[in-house]
């Protein structure tokens, strides 16, 4: 064999250590290439996603903002009304609703924990008290429209800026003492995108066709004869009595009821561990209705205050001071309410509505004499009241301005609902299902009367309460 073969075969055979490890780095190199290159490749279609999500999530609220700000959510005659605009005035029904019934609310059938498209109004069974606030929202949006139009039409001068400074310091304020930035409170109040400068345009309209109403109703005032009339036939509307009271009341007797309760109690606890509980409880209702005093003996009871209140009455009469004998007759409850700074007994002022139902028509009898007293019963609270009557009064020149603004606005008001009527409304965005809402069916009718019934009783109460409070505003101005 020739060297020069030997030799080729020797290079070919013999592979150094060294030459194992340049080849071994070689690979490892170009493996971490081309994971870099594939990091590279998948890290750029992330960003590319994230990039896209961004785009379209600016380009979603974008859109969700131009709707609300921009686009026809319906049409009011030939006005075109944005979701904004709608969201004011249904939370200004909303929140004018909840203010006027207060607890109320959910006696009417008004569940403010739950969404409002999600309860059935009582007055209607196809309607939910979202369809409610809706048509109670562009009602009001109608004759705000017309009236506005009319005002401009009939060249109507108004200067809104006392009257819209005055509204948004009172915002201002709210929004300090509730501890959020202007237009946070703006869009509470208002809903979404809703802020100072974006709602200003709605509350001018608003304003604007406000003075006209009332610029309507001082040119529509009826003559004083009309007044007068009105004034006779609803005296005990405008009137107030001055007078001193005190009722005697039949007290029930708890130490009964505690006692059989007490038994009930202790019978349960013989009962086994998992049904004591619930037999106590069972038990214990039981004794506390039998505990109940029985019509006999509300009757002895009774006849027994009649006594004492005939006997106050005849000291009276002798001369006896009211306020003192209220300290003397007085029990428990009572106490603290007589023989103070501040007479307990006397009403200054009272009105028929804020009187006691047993003694108001006594009180407003235009029969009645200074210092008369008398002794009248109340059978559904159990009492008998003392009472004598000191003097009645009206002020004149009060009264005759709230009869004639009752009765011009009633002129006014058949104005509005009639120019209002022509203000059609278009479902632009398919949302207002009242539109489509058919007439309560004869069984809902049915069943409905009974809550119908509540809600007259609620008003009627509520009515007295805010009377009773304020003794100061007239039932005129409360229909109004």
């Amino acid at each position: 064999m020739s060297k020069e073969k030997q030799t080729e075969e020797q290079s070919d055979k013999v592979v150094t250590r060294y030459d194992r490890r340049m080849e071994k780095r070689k690979k490892e190199e170009e493996k971490e290439r081309r994971s870099w290159l594939r990091f590279r490749i998948i890290s750029s279609v992330i960003l590319a996603a994230i990039a896209v999500a961004i785009i379209f999530s600016l380009a979603t609220s974008f859109y969700s903002r131009y709707q609300v700000l921009n686009q026809t959510y319906f049409k009011v005659g030939e006005h075109d009304v944005t979701r904004l605009e709608y969201n004011y005035y249904f939370n200004n029904s909303y929140n004018n609703y909840l203010s006027m019934y207060g607890s109320y609310a959910s006696i009417m059938g008004l569940d403010t924990a739950t969404p409002l498209d999600e309860q059935t109004y009582p007055g209607n069974e196809n309607m939910t008290w979202k369809d409610y606030f809706d048509q109670a929202a562009v009602t009001q949006l109608q004759q705000v429209k017309a009236m506005a139009d009319e005002a401009k039409e009939n060249g109507f001068e108004y200067d809104d800026s006392e009257d819209l400074a005055s509204y948004e310091s009172e915002i201002a304020a709210q929004a300090e003492s509730s501890s959020v930035t202007e237009n946070d409170y703006y869009t509470l109040l208002y809903g979404e995108y809703a802020t100072k400068s974006r709602v200003e345009p709605i509350i001018q309209e608003n304003l604007l066709a406000t003075a006209y109403y009332a610029h309507l109703v001082e040119e529509n005032q009826p003559p004083a004869e009309e007044i007068a009339s009105y004034y006779e036939e609803n005296k005990t509307t405008y009137d107030t009595v001055t007078y001193r009271s005190f009722y005697f009341e039949v007290e029930e007797e708890e130490e009964t009821a505690a006692e059989e309760t007490s038994a009930a109690e202790e019978t349960a606890a013989e009962e086994t561990a998992a049904a004591a509980e619930e037999s106590a409880s069972d038990e214990t209702e039981a004794a506390e209705e039998e505990a109940g005093m029985t019509e006999e003996e509300i009757a002895a009871a009774m006849d027994e205050l009649k006594i004492r209140a005939d006997e106050m009455a005849a000291r009276l009469d002798a001369g006896e001071d009211f306020e003192e004998l209220c300290v003397e007759y007085a029990n428990e409850a009572q106490q603290d309410t007589y023989g103070g700074e501040e007479e307990g007994s006397l009403t200054e002022e009272g009105t028929y509505y804020g009187a006691p139902t047993a003694i108001a028509d006594w009180l407003f009898d235009e029969s009645r004499q200074e210092g008369e007293i008398a002794v009248l019963e109340s059978e559904s609270l159990n009492r008998y009241y003392v009472v004598q009557f000191l003097s009645r009064q009206n002020d004149e020149e009060a009264t005759n301005e709230s009869i004639g603004n009752l009765l011009s606005s009633e002129i006014v008001n058949e104005h509005v609902t009639e120019i209002s009527a022509a203000y059609t409304v278009t479902d632009v965005a398919g949302e207002l299902h009242y539109l489509t809402v058919p007439e309560e069916t004869e069984t809902a009718a049915e069943t409905t009367e009974a809550e119908s019934s509540e809600t007259e009783s609620a008003e009627a109460e509520s009515t007295a309460a805010e009377t009773a409070e304020t003794e100061t505003g007239t039932a005129a101005e409360a229909a109004e």
